[in-house]
């Protein structure tokens, strides 16, 4: 029995080795090739494997075998142990000449580059984000796939995974991006100057480190510019031979621009053309940016139309879009959402405006959930679903006509509350925004679409 167990261990070594082998800057390196400067997936590329990664650890794979030799002389094993450490051995050694005759060769084809770059983010994703430089990694990969994949899968993934960034980097708000951004030579002219006086901060001191960080940051830069930027901080930080004084200003400068990336990148996922993405992003905002965005995300599902300038009115803090045919989807996956989190008001808030905006949230579901005129059958259930996490105290059930009913009187009796504003229920097969709302015409911007 002890000689069988002792025979798990290579083996049990080896797997958790293999298992553990996800590399940060291999997916990165992946997705880099994956997508090419005009925002292009590419077929042909040079895909660089976690297998490739183990050769750069293959010291410390032969080390952990010497040690479990070391084990088996201890124990005065009976050489069934050693038997397996050799079996080992020899497949480590076969797999490692295998993969250093593909390192680097030439470039691999790729059948489907938008689903290998979902798998790349997914790898990405799963390694801990323990360094700055890993920080950098990660956020850059994020923000240029939710924003410019061409991969619907890979852009929603992007817009989910960002969620807990949002809260760590305290974006408020989705960002657009700005109308005159800095031009790709002034962003590599600013890079120039940071690295240089970067190199120089040890022996001449900050002040033209700062200054540099603090040009960069007065700038207007896109997306592209924000990924070109935060490529080379993490170049940077991967030094790591900042001094005291250096480090607060890279990771102030890092932190800044990983926020304003992130703002971007979301603002691009709530105006994606495709429902699959727009419902991601609608998703993770609701989950990260407060009760606020919960309640405009609610007010976008009313239908609105263009004016005769063919503009419509966009929320008044988080400037969404009203939904337009076809987005069921994210119909969907807005209430869903608003069933799974509530609407989440603040503690604080005063309690009479607490209860009128519940009401007014329960009036705008129950009108969806039957007007059959502008929202899917899918999307009507999923009202039906948040009414019952809503108001727990209503009928409970999925039948529109019993929750209308409810409705009518809830309403009625909440009329004579002193604590209330007036409410009135859905009287008609189309909804409408509750006056005052963020989408209320009367109080709202409109832009041209």
């Amino acid at each position: 029995m002890g000689s069988t167990l002792l025979r798990l261990i290579p083996a049990a070594t080896l797997g958790a080795l293999l298992a553990s082998c996800v590399s940060g800057p291999a997916a990165s390196h992946n997705l880099d090739e994956l997508l090419d400067s005009n925002d292009q997936l590419r077929h042909v590329v040079e895909l660089r494997g976690f297998s490739d990664e183990l050769v750069l650890d293959l010291t410390g794979r032969v080390a952990v075998l010497g040690a479990t030799v070391g084990v088996a002389v201890a124990l005065e094993d009976d050489g069934d142990l050693l038997d397996s450490v050799h079996e080992q051995a020899v497949g480590v050694a076969a797999q490692a000449g295998q993969i250093l005759d593909q390192v680097g060769s030439d470039q691999v084809y790729v059948g489907d580059p938008s689903l290998e770059a979902l798998h790349q983010l997914l790898d990405l994703l799963r390694v801990p984000s323990d360094s700055l430089a890993a920080e950098l990694r990660l956020i850059r990969q994020l923000a240029r796939y939710a924003s410019h994949c061409p991969g619907r899968l890979a852009r929603e993934r992007a817009l989910l995974g960002m969620g807990p960034w949002l809260l760590k980097l305290k974006v408020s708000a989705p960002a657009d991006p700005p109308r005159v951004p800095a031009e790709a030579d002034d962003v590599s002219e600013l890079l120039r100057h940071l690295i240089s006086a970067w190199n120089d901060a040890p022996g001449e001191g900050i002040q033209n480190l700062q200054t540099s960080a603090e040009d960069l940051l007065d700038r207007e830069l896109d997306l592209q510019g924000l990924w070109r930027v935060l490529k080379a901080l993490e170049a940077v930080a991967e030094r790591d031979k900042a001094t005291e004084e250096m480090k607060p200003i890279l990771f102030q400068l890092a932190r800044t621009l990983e926020g304003r990336a992130l703002a971007m990148a979301l603002g691009s996922g709530l105006r994606d053309f495709d429902p699959l993405v727009r419902a991601a992003a609608m998703e993770t905002g609701m989950r990260f940016l407060g009760p606020g965005f919960v309640l405009e995300a609610l007010d976008s599902l009313s239908p609105s139309q263009p004016d005769s300038q063919g503009r419509v009115a966009r929320t008044r803090v988080f400037g969404l879009f009203p939904i337009v045919p076809g987005e069921g989807l994210v119909v969907q996956r807005v209430l869903d959402q608003l069933a799974a989190g509530g609407l989440n008001l603040p503690g604080d808030m005063d309690p009479g405006l607490r209860n009128n905006t519940r009401l007014r949230v329960i009036n705008l579901v129950i009108a969806i959930s039957y007007d059959m005129v502008t929202f899917d059958e899918a999307s009507r259930a999923s009202a039906l679903r948040a009414l019952t996490a809503l108001a727990p105290e209503g009928p409970g059930t999925r039948r529109k006509e019993e929750w209308e009913a409810w409705w009518r009187e809830f309403a009625q009796q909440a009329q004579t509350s002193p604590t209330t504003e007036t409410s009135v229920p859905p009287t008609s097969n189309a909804t409408e925004a509750p006056v005052g709302s963020p989408t209320d015409p009367a109080i709202n911007d409109t832009e041209n679409v």
